[in-house]
């Protein structure tokens, strides 16, 4: 019998200087358990665990904080049970590096894994016993036994698009169908532990496409016609699926495996294999990238990484991720509350020849940054210098430069972060993301302030000054604002609720400025609420998210949407979503005669209870003259609290999907 304890495999760890994550596993009986999440983050006004037990659904499934301040989830499940998950925060998916294990998300990041059975017998994975520890063997031995886990991502199901406009004379309503299908896209993902020490991962893109089963385009041709299409479907099903569905036949489009020993950490990736991201002080100088053609990382090892009270990461990656030869590597220091960071990145010209890779580099960077906290306050700098060998070098063109102070009270009473960035119109990232320089040409102004008046209420405004630096002269400075509010309702209602509220301006300083939208130099853009209540409906809704989002951005067009997501018990959930499309008064005749006012959604999903199956996801949606779901379907796209691509997203259309989906 399994032995009834609760064993505590994750120390608690500090993130961001905040966070610390905890994951127990309590035995119930021989079947069951009891998975309990914890996560301490003081700041936070809502969290939520995601994952693999329900099908990444976002937002995840709410956790509650328990009587020592820390947000805590516990799931049901069973000895056999494998789960991978993440924290998630408004939006924001986040790595909990105390997790019994790990597992490659395929993103250049990792999942939290849950081994259960692993965890009950307290294995503890890639656990380095001492000298001599195993059998008097000498060197290192690793506990862990070889482990090799399956994932999947497999999407299959039927996709119906209607048109709900003529497609010459858009002044014609109805619903017309326009085509229909089947869709699917599957990949698979073996990867874990192949002997001590040794890690592996692959990835096979089984099939990826869409097969029609009848269409007509926009002259009313239709193809292919439906007998067609039928007979289509029954011989590619019957004789070659995977190929007819895909168009291909499988190919492995994914290779990473790595060795990790005390002193050393090394690991090579192929085609979609992404490396590790890294953000070094402020930027993000590594980013979710492909390995295209390959990559080669040696880190140092856990015995390497402290030195009395010197922390030490050092990293050396030759690679061809763009084709040519190429180079990332770097190195940082920390003492306290001193982090000093190094990172030198080349592209060379060659692609074949080794001997002359030094002979021309087209693109070199140098990245130089530094954090301190004085007196409570936390002080940052990252710089950049870029030498091209194409162009000659400016100071002013090719440098970017960021500098940041935060600071807070505690319990979040009162806080602010403001920061400087300097980017020349040559600087570029070569390895990064471009999102953390900027527009080129520009230097910003960022200043945050945050505070809680009450207990209850978090108060904030991001607001940032961008520069056109050509346009100096004529004060070409664009000002955002977005203040913000959260206000937990949990006093006033008896339960857990609250709800979110922001909006989004611009003003442009420079003459003459006009944003298409509003016809003036000022423009408000977005508004967005978001209203969460715990158990509306106690033992038939668990929980509800009410959003209404307002899109103020399109030239010709005003979108207000409101979308509730329900989630029930047994695996179930629901969202209802309306649209109103509004034509602005400066729109064409034309523009007003065509629009389409109304639109809705409604779609479901339910994790089938099967174990043995990997539990698959059932859901279907219908949308139409909107679309607030991703591309797969059953996840809500949300940009803030509006939908994603706004008023545009399937104007004129309407979808239906009715799909099966394993992840795990």
């Amino acid at each position: 019998m399994i032995k009834r304890t609760i064993l505590t495999l994750a120390l608690a760890l500090l993130v961001a200087g905040m966070s610390v994550a905890e994951v127990r596993v309590k035995a119930l009986d021989d079947v069951n358990v009891e998975i309990i999440f914890t996560w301490k983050d003081d700041a936070a006004t809502e969290m939520a665990v995601i994952g693999t037990f329900n099908n990444w659904v976002e937002p995840g499934v709410p956790m509650t904080r328990n009587a020592d301040g820390l947000w805590e989830y516990t799931l049901k499940g069973t000895v056999t049970d494998e789960i991978a998950y993440k924290i998630f925060n408004k939006g924001t998916y986040i790595f909990d590096a105390g997790a019994p294990d790990k597992k490659d998300d395929g993103f250049g990041g990792n999942n939290g894994l849950i081994i259960v059975a692993d965890v009950l017998a307290g294995i503890a994975p890639g656990q380095l016993a001492a000298s001599g520890a195993a059998g008097g063997s000498t060197g290192f031995v690793n506990t862990y036994p070889s482990k090799f886990n399956f994932g999947m991502y497999t999407v299959l199901g039927s996709k119906s698009t209607f048109v709900t406009q003529g497609l010459v004379d858009k002044t014609v309503k109805g619903l017309e169908t326009d085509s229909t299908g089947l869709y699917g896209k599957s990949y698979w993902k073996v990867g874990g532990t192949l002997w001590p020490s040794v890690t592996a991962w692959f990835e096979m893109k089984v099939f990826d496409g869409y097969q029609a089963i009848w269409a007509q385009d926009a002259t009313g041709l239709v193809s292919p016609e439906l007998d067609a299409g039928l007979a289509g479907l029954f011989s590619g099903l019957l004789f070659n699926p995977v190929n007819w569905l895909g168009g291909a036949n499988p190919v492995l489009n994914s290779i990473k495996t790595g060795l990790e020993t005390p002193f050393l950490v090394w690991e090579t990736g192929y085609g979609y294999a992404k490396p590790t991201k890294r953000t070094a002080v402020l930027w993000e100088t590594l980013n979710e990238r492909d390995g295209n053609d390959g990559y080669m990382r040696f880190d140092l090892g856990p015995e390497l990484r402290k030195i009395g009270g010197l922390a030490i990461e050092a990293t050396i990656a030759p690679n061809k991720m763009s084709g040519n030869y190429g180079f990332f590597g770097w190195f940082g220091a920390s003492l306290g509350d001193l982090k000093l960071d190094f990172q030198y990145d080349f592209k060379s010209a060659a692609t074949d020849d080794l001997s002359a890779i030094f002979d021309k580099l087209y693109h070199q960077d140098l990245l130089f940054g530094a954090k301190y906290k004085l007196a409570g306050v936390n002080l940052a700098a990252q710089g950049l210098v870029n030498l091209y060998s194409e162009e000659p070098f400016g100071i002013d063109s090719h440098t970017a430069a960021e500098l940041k102070a935060d600071w807070a009270l505690p319990a979040d009473a009162f806080g602010l972060a403001a920061s400087y960035r300097y980017t020349g119109s040559m600087a570029e990232l070569l390895f990064g993301n471009a999102d953390s320089l900027g527009t080129k040409g520009t230097q910003r102004v960022y200043l945050n302030l945050w505070g809680k008046p009450l207990p209850a209420l978090k108060l904030g405004l991001d607001s940032s000054a961008v520069l056109e630096s050509a346009k100096i002269a004529d004060a070409a400075i664009e000002f955002d604002a977005k203040p913000y509010a959260e206000y937990a309702l949990d006093a006033l209602l008896g339960k857990k609720s609250s709800v979110n509220a922001y909006a989004k301006l611009k003003y442009d300083l420079e003459t003459g400025a006009a944003y298409e939208a509003s016809g003036s130099a000022f423009q408000f853009g977005e508004a967005g609420a978001k209203f969460y209540l715990d158990a509306p409906v106690p033992s038939v809704v668990n929980s509800m998210d009410l959003y209404w989002g307002f899109n103020n951005w399109d030239a010709d067009k005003v979108f207000n949407t409101l979308i509730a997501s329900f989630r029930m018990p047994k695996d179930l959930s629901a969202e209802l979503g309306l649209g109103l499309r509004t034509p602005r008064a400066s729109a064409s005749s034309e523009v007003k005669a065509e629009n389409n006012l109304l639109g809705a959604s409604i779609g479901a999903s339910w994790k089938v209870p099967k174990p043995a199956l990997k539990s698959p996801l059932i859901y279907g949606a219908f949308a139409w003259n909107m679309d607030p779901y991703d591309s797969d379907g059953n996840t809500l796209a949300m940009d803030g609290y509006t939908t994603a691509d706004g008023a545009a997203k399937n104007d004129g259309y309407a979808t239906f999907r009715l799909m099966m989906k394993w992840d795990f």
